[in-house]
């Protein structure tokens, strides 16, 4: 782009490349550990643990700093550091100034000045790391990563070139004018990053212990909470809020009070939920507190009620029109917060459908992009369990096409648009089968109350297919009907 000469300057070059963690790599990999899952599941869901922790704790904590000040950010990356020994890289970026071209469509740029400001920047950073006692500290002093270009795109490029786990960055004190310019730069980081970000209050001196999380029961809040959970020091109180406004007309409808009377009454098994889905760990106490207005200006209420040390909020899909906004929620909440603020982008698609299910006990994907994820997923939960398939075709009814196959693969292949279910003899061991279904719309599993699945359905353009299990059913001879 013309008049932006940093996004292709030479002092951008020498990144590390993006980190990519496999337990063992590919389908072979995932079909290993299945195997030995099935032989030996509760000595591989430990090792399953262990292998997570290990790979959340490689993944680095990136630290954003500006010329001046970071404090805050830097202190509680040291205070988390302290609990998980994470790795920690703390970048700063020199911006270009606002009027470098003297010359139409020509930039002029003078590399020795530039390379000085990055030394400069360098060194200041080095100085406030050793002020801090970093340098002595018994962890080792972080590296640091001195940037030429766009604050918000090079932070959160950076963070996803080093898979980070987390991004800190400060947002200053509360006050108006320096709140808007530090938030300007959390919210342009936001909307690129791949990671959470956490934006660092000035007061913020040790890890949250009063934490308020906002919360619509979607799979992205419950998201935002499991990833602000190793955050929190022991002991923390996690106030849950959900916010909400009644469907009202001019005139009063009976259904539709009837409508917002029904909803008021589910939350308290809503709210349950949500705390099941968060599972049980340290000594962490939970509030739900359910309000009628605007989510933002609730949070932010109670937040400052229970003088909040953190304010959680999950980031949905962003469109074009919404990654730029970042949403208004997320917006009103950094700039309004007193406390310092969490923003989580969105899970990954099986973590999402996972989430969904535990809340409604069934999850449909209708973006095909994401149909081969959600297959794999399913696969890896309930191979080798003995199935019955149902094709339910507009045409000619309902058959079934095989019943007592296990269930050993499922793929969707984006050049031709089918969805291949692939089953094995199970016990026999020579039987296989495939069958191939084309024309998908949408891809739903349905779950029970502990969370297992129940069935897989496949929407046509020509129908549906339903593959159920049979595991609480007497055992039966392999069929198939062509």
């Amino acid at each position: 782009m013309p008049g932006d000469p940093s996004r292709h300057h030479p002092y951008r070059a020498g990144r590390a490349a993006p980190a990519e963690e496999r337990y063992l790599g590919g389908r072979s990999g995932d079909a290993l550990l299945i195997s030995v899952e099935k032989k030996m599941p509760d000595v591989m869901r430990q090792v399953r643990g262990r292998m997570e922790a290990e790979r959340m704790a490689r993944r680095p904590i990136i630290v954003a700093v500006g010329a001046t000040g970071g404090v805050a950010a830097l202190r509680m990356s040291r205070a988390l550091v302290a609990r998980d020994a994470s790795d920690v890289v703390v970048v700063s970026v020199v911006e270009p100034p606002p009027i470098y071209a003297l010359e139409r469509q020509r930039a002029i740029l003078v590399p020795w000045t530039i390379g000085q400001q990055l030394t400069d920047r360098r060194q200041s950073v080095h100085q406030r790391l050793h002020r801090l006692g970093w340098s002595g500290d018994r962890h080792a002093e972080p590296s640091i990563e001195v940037l030429y270009g766009d604050t918000g795109h090079e932070i959160a490029d950076l963070a996803r070139e080093r898979d980070a786990r987390l991004l800190v960055m400060g947002i200053g004190p509360h006050t108006i004018g320096r709140r808007l310019l530090a938030t300007g730069t959390a919210l342009a980081t936001n909307r690129r990053a791949s990671c959470p970000v956490l934006a660092v209050a000035e007061r913020a001196n040790d890890l949250p212990r009063v934490v308020v999380v906002a919360t619509d029961f979607s799979p992205e809040s419950i998201h935002a909470v499991l990833e602000a959970l190793p955050l929190l020091a022991d002991g923390a109180v996690i106030h849950l809020v959900h916010a909400w406004t009644r469907v009202e007309t001019l005139l009063p409808i009976r259904e539709l009070t009837e409508l917002n009377d029904a909803y008021a009454a589910s939350l308290p098994e809503r709210f349950d939920r949500l705390r099941t889905a968060l599972g049980r760990g340290r000594s962490l106490s939970f509030n739900s507190i359910a309000l009628e207005g605007k989510p933002a200006e609730m949070v932010l209420a109670v937040a400052r009620s229970k003088r909040a040390d953190l304010v959680v909020a999950g980031t949905h899909g962003y469109g074009m029109l919404a990654r730029w906004l970042v949403g208004s929620t997320s917006t009103a909440l950094l700039r309004g917060a007193e406390c310092s603020v969490l923003l989580v982008p969105e899970p990954p698609v099986a973590e999402r459908t996972r989430l969904l299910r535990h809340m409604t006990g069934t999850s449909t994907v209708r973006a095909p992009e994401e149909w081969d994820e959600e297959l794999r997923a399913f696969v890896r939960r309930n191979h080798d369990r003995r199935t019955s398939l149902e094709i339910d075709d507009r045409n000619i009814g309902a058959q079934v096409q095989e019943t007592g196959y296990a269930l050993v693969g499922a793929t969707y292949d984006p050049h031709d648009h089918h969805i291949a279910l692939m089953f094995g003899g199970g016990a026999h061991g020579r039987a296989h089968l495939t069958r191939s279904l084309g024309n998908v719309r949408s891809v739903a599993v349905a779950s029970g109350p502990r969370d297992e699945d129940r069935a897989l359905c496949i929407e046509s353009d020509g129908g549906c297919a339903l593959l159920t299990f049979l595991d609480q059913k007497p055992s039966a001879e392999l069929s198939v009907n062509a």
